[in-house]
């Protein structure tokens, strides 16, 4: 018998904990507050056609060890997370799917709040007051998404998501140049079709690139998480309003 892990924690402490945990990892998942389980999170990370025990081990005794003691998850964790963000996967009736799912945005935003050493934290829902570029431009991507979608129809072989998502939340000074070429063209088609998702769409462009000076030419792991947060957030958003008005439902991707 090996003993792996000891703590010694007094049960109030250990009760805080818990509470923490639960805060830190609630995420908005279709107009609701989702708590993953954390085998889900471990999951969240790994390959799902080739799982590797001893990562997925190593995930889950870090992450519990965060659970019980309240401590910060390596950084690793974000750069598994991300990879797997990065990643076209598909369903078996061939449709791409969704690659940032509640539970990868729970484990990112866990991560880089409690790695945080100052400015926004991330809330689990969107937040207009975070003013943060890397944030910013997650929010950006999925409105330009949706303006493809709205434009183009849904079933898109290969969307920006699938060509731009690893180039824009990386190099975002040289990926939203073209895709802003794009979506000029996207959103000239969607004024003569539907004029009314157009200036929806058109706004909510304009009043998030009104938040940014510049685009930086590289983003850190940091800013990449916070890039994929910001997507989720504004799909999430866009999908929950979409429940109250019948022209944003052609911007959004069928839920199950």
């Amino acid at each position: 018998i090996a003993v792996r892990d000891w703590i010694t924690i007094s049960l109030p402490d250990l009760q805080k904990s818990i509470a923490a945990w639960f805060n830190d990892i609630k995420i908005c998942a279709w107009n609701d507050i989702y708590y993953s389980p954390l085998y889900r999170l471990v999951n969240a990370a790994q390959n799902e056609k080739n799982k590797n025990e001893t990562t997925s081990a190593r995930t889950a005794l870090r992450l519990w060890n965060s659970a019980i003691k309240n401590t910060p998850p390596p950084l690793w964790i974000l750069t598994a997370i991300l990879k797997r963000v990065r990643l076209i996967e598909q369903n078996e009736d061939g449709k791409n799917k969704e690659s940032i799912t509640p539970e990868r945005a729970a484990l990112i935003r866990l991560i880089l709040n409690r790695n945080n050493k100052g400015g926004f934290m991330i809330k689990e829902k969107l937040d207009n007051e975070n003013n943060s570029t890397a944030y910013l431009c997650g929010r950006i991507f999925a409105v330009l998404e949706s303006i493809q979608r709205s434009a183009l129809g849904k079933d898109i072989n290969a969307g920006i998501r699938e060509r731009f998502f690893s180039f824009a939340s990386t190099s975002p000074s040289s990926a939203f140049g073209r895709l802003m070429k794009m979506s000029q063209n996207h959103l000239t088609k969607i004024k003569g079709e539907k004029p009314g998702l157009a200036v929806i769409l058109d706004k909510e462009l304009s009043e998030l690139f009104s938040k940014i000076s510049q685009f930086p030419p590289i983003f850190s792991l940091e800013e990449q998480g916070q890039f994929a947060i910001g997507y989720y957030h504004q799909k999430q958003d866009t999908f929950n309003r979409s429940k109250h008005n019948k022209e944003l439902q052609d911007a959004v991707e069928d839920v199950e």
